[in-house]
């Protein structure tokens, strides 16, 4: 197990986890201010997935603005903040949670902010 995603079980533990900060936000959104986030949360799977996989997306790269340009900026930091206690929670050692979410915030720090939509 070489890369961080295969040290916290793959793609379908960043699946659930994302999929289960969704349910949680849900909750606390009125059914206006609620949009369909599927798109969001597969947006952000494949973006997480990318920047913890064996060969990541150079971050200059089209590859990699591409895979951020759907993330919505405060609701990405807002899934960090939530991933990374969670990974703990899960058995993930603190030291790979925190490698985890740094890696992450490097990779979409480095892509084109003018990029990101809404929901």
């Amino acid at each position: 197990m070489s890369n961080l995603l295969d040290q916290i079980g793959g793609t379908s533990v960043i699946n659930r986890i994302i999929t289960e900060f969704y349910q949680a936000l849900g909750r606390h959104l009125s059914t206006y201010e609620a949009c369909d986030h599927r798109k969001q949360q597969a947006r952000q799977v494949r973006f997480i997935s990318n920047a913890l996989a064996d060969s990541p997306e150079p971050v200059r790269s089209s590859r990699a603005r591409f895979l951020a340009r759907g993330l919505n900026g405060p609701l990405f930091e807002a899934l960090l903040e939530y991933l990374q206690p969670r990974l703990v929670e899960l058995g993930i050692p603190q030291s790979t949670s925190s490698d985890l979410v740094e890696t992450t915030e490097g990779l979409y720090d480095h892509c084109d902010a003018g990029l990101s939509l809404a929901c």
